[in-house]
């Protein structure tokens, strides 16, 4: 056990005691994530968010009017009464993207009483520009029940049927562990494998680059105690670089979703312990294979490219939560690695009944492949030919 203690702390001091290798590592991940997430949410509202919606009307009518009002800012609503010569110059101020909308109703509009000749509204619009689209999408909605009602009083009530809808109470726990649980385990898995790619080739590809894993290897220390001591300490790395990430993803989650009002308060205390133990678990996983790579590979560079595949792999089995409506419910499939992390950590966000049974066997079936990465490690480092080799 000393021996394992020593060589976690040689690698721990090792990334510790670099000031660069603790910001870009631990620091830097998190918080580019929260300037990125923080920006993209604030694009992402400026873009669809109108200030002051512009709405010229020519021959406006009572009825209407007090349809919008009732329902539209005045504050960030500027209507304006125009004349029928100043159609064109309005017309051309969207064209433009100087005017949201325009809306003409027909001469004699609330004197027609029956008859072929109906009268007509027509709305004028720039579908190039997102702000006049949105602002359409409002007054034609308004231009509808207008003409219901309007209907309603010539006519009479002419429905066939009265259409009576019902449904269950809606939940914003669950609506917003939807929208958590296909974002975040696609990006911790992620963040989990960039975080250990950064420090695992360097522990030993680049020791073996430099000559002083054969030192290493000649002392009296076992191969095994190496092994593990090396996997523990850059798992606990890999694991303060990942929370880095997670805890920036967390706080500009909101943000980036263009919700103010989005909390993750929602999840309990157990949650967040079950998610720990998820990432616990799975980064011993990505950090055993890294280290397996690292260790065939004869340089740096070999084992960067080596571990660059497998992490395109990684990406493609992180992005199945986001197109994925809640966690599978095969137990066989809990048994993947890597693919079981992400299933496990969807299944704690969306509030899955049956998460405890897939917690267990993610963090058993983890805890195996680590035996087994751990051993394949220790017979690699027993191998004079791959660990010597040029």
């Amino acid at each position: 056990m000393k021996n394992i203690w020593t060589i976690f702390k040689k690698e721990w001091d090792r990334v510790i005691h670099d000031r660069r290798l603790v910001i870009s590592v631990m620091l830097l991940p998190g918080l580019m994530i929260f300037l990125i997430y923080t920006f993209m949410g604030t694009a992402i509202e400026n873009f669809t968010t109108v200030e002051t919606a512009n709405i010229a009307i020519l021959n406006d009518t009572a009825g209407f009017k007090a349809l919008y009002e009732a329902s539209e800012d005045p504050l960030v609503t500027d209507i304006e009464s125009i004349t029928a010569e100043e159609v064109v110059t309005y017309q051309e101020k969207v064209d433009n993207e100087e005017w949201h909308l325009i809306i003409v109703f027909s001469a004699g509009f609330e004197t027609y009483a029956g008859g072929v000749d109906k009268p007509g509204v027509t709305l004028y619009y720039n579908p190039n520009n997102p702000d006049s689209s949105s602002v359409f999408g409002r007054f034609q909605g308004y231009l509808i029940t207008y003409q219901n009602s309007l209907a309603f009083e010539l006519y009479g009530d002419t429905r066939y049927f009265i259409l009576e809808t019902s449904n269950t109470a809606i939940d914003p726990n669950q609506m917003m562990g939807l929208i958590f649980s296909s974002l975040l385990p696609m990006l911790t898995i992620m963040f989990l494998f960039s975080g250990a790619m950064s420090i695992g080739p360097e522990s030993i590809a680049g020791e073996k680059e430099r000559g002083t894993i054969a030192t290493l290897l000649v002392t009296p220390v076992k191969r095994s105690q190496i092994a593990i001591g090396k996997v523990l300490s850059l798992s606990v790395l890999s694991l303060l670089s990942s929370l880095s990430s997670f805890i920036g993803i967390i706080v500009s989650l909101p943000k980036m979703l263009a919700y103010e009002n989005l909390d993750a308060s929602i999840y309990a205390l157990g949650d967040y312990a079950m998610l720990l133990l998820v990432l616990f678990s799975t980064v011993f996983v990505i950090v055993g294979v890294i280290s397996i790579l690292s260790a065939y590979a004869k340089n740096l560079k070999e084992a960067g490219t080596l571990i660059t595949m497998i992490y395109l792999v990684v990406i493609i089995v992180s992005i199945s939560s986001f197109f994925s409506q809640g966690a599978q419910q095969n137990p066989l499939l809990y048994l993947i690695p890597i693919y079981s992390s992400v299933q496990t950590m969807t299944a704690i966000l969306s509030f899955d009944e049956s998460v405890l049974t897939f917690l267990m066997l993610t963090f058993a079936s983890n805890l195996l492949y680590t035996a087994i990465f751990i051993f394949i490690l220790n017979r690699m480092f027993d191998s004079e030919r791959i660990m010597f080799a040029k």
